[in-house]
């Protein structure tokens, strides 16, 4: 594996023991959770947290990916967030005691290069087979800015970004200031842009009512870092909107996590009954750290994460 970069996080300085770097890590978070004064909450921030860390993996050498965007979208929450949440994430998922993986805390910062590059190739892949006009939709997109700098997209009809109002306007005053600065890269191709909260509204009613989303061509939807933060119900809802919205050839990846109480997010297996019934077909399933999820960012020889992983599925 390549090295793995020690950041220094002021978060832990001065503390030795586990349940001091917990209990550091716990008050920060406690300060996190909350919904900020522009409307930006816990799972709204997220997206900060993933944009920093893609902007960490951008000035590696050796990269995965070049986000030139990303950068300017982890203030004011990401590095907080990729700190603070850096030792629960250790303990819990990529390097548990015992475990002797040998991430330390930058588990998560490794796993968002992967998971990045993964999706970045399926698309890539999917956008190869397919041919004609074809979309992709990206729900609760965050701050993600593919459009911008993923060259395949440029064989793409047009790209949606589904997310909440909040975070939306919050991306789009970062867009707009780097527009006026000339900072802004071209386009590869059309960005449709919705505003709504996928765990209260139907994305049929909202694409097919308000957008006149073309359900004629097939459509590649990219699920990451979502379902784990929705209802049972809504993730179900969810699934069976975007099979009603979906042609044939149409492509879902879904980000999933194996951890997530019952009571939340159906498990993965039954999401596989639940997409198999609508017509969906299991294309892969990985985890981090297996053959085809790893791209140099797992240490060799280690044993898989058994928890984060990734479902494709293909529309028959």
């Amino acid at each position: 594996m390549s090295s793995i970069p020690i950041r220094h996080r002021p978060i832990f300085d001065g503390l030795e023991t586990g349940e001091e770097k917990m209990a550091a890590a716990m008050k920060e978070y406690e300060i996190l959770k909350n919904t900020d004064e522009d409307g930006l909450d816990f799972a709204n921030k997220t997206s900060m947290w993933i944009a920093f860390e893609r902007d960490l993996e951008s000035k590696r050498e050796d990269r995965l990916f070049n986000d030139p965007l990303a950068k300017h979208f982890s203030e004011p929450y990401g590095q907080r967030l990729s700190d603070a949440m850096s030792f629960g994430l250790q303990v819990g998922v990529f390097d548990p005691p015992g475990s002797d993986i040998g991430f330390g805390l930058e588990g998560h910062v490794m796993y968002t290069a992967a998971r990045t590059r993964l999706i970045n190739d399926h698309i890539e892949k999917w956008m190869k087979g397919v041919k004609g006009d074809k979309q992709v939709i990206n729900v609760g997109a965050g701050v993600d800015t593919r459009p911008y700098w993923l060259y395949c997209l440029s064989h793409a009809t047009s790209y949606w970004e589904i997310d909440t109002v909040s975070v939306i306007k919050y991306k789009h005053t970062i867009l707009d200031g780097l527009e006026k600065k000339g900072q802004l890269p071209c386009l590869m191709c059309p960005i449709r842009t919705v505003s709504m909260d996928v765990g209260k509204e139907s994305i049929v009613n909202v694409l097919s009512e308000a957008y006149k989303f073309d359900t004629s061509i097939p459509s590649c939807w990219i699920l990451e870092g979502l379902i784990m933060y929705l209802k049972r119900a809504d993730v179900e809802q969810l699934m069976d909107s975007i099979s009603q919205l979906s042609q044939t050839s149409s492509y879902l990846i879904l980000n999933f996590s194996t951890n997530m109480p019952a009571t939340s997010s159906p498990s993965i297996d039954e999401l596989d009954e639940l997409l198999s019934v609508a017509n969906w077909k299991k294309v892969d399933r990985l985890m981090f750290g297996e053959e085809g999820f790893h791209y140099d960012r797992y240490p060799k020889n280690k044993p898989a994460n058994k928890i984060v992983g990734f479902a494709m599925y293909e529309k028959e």
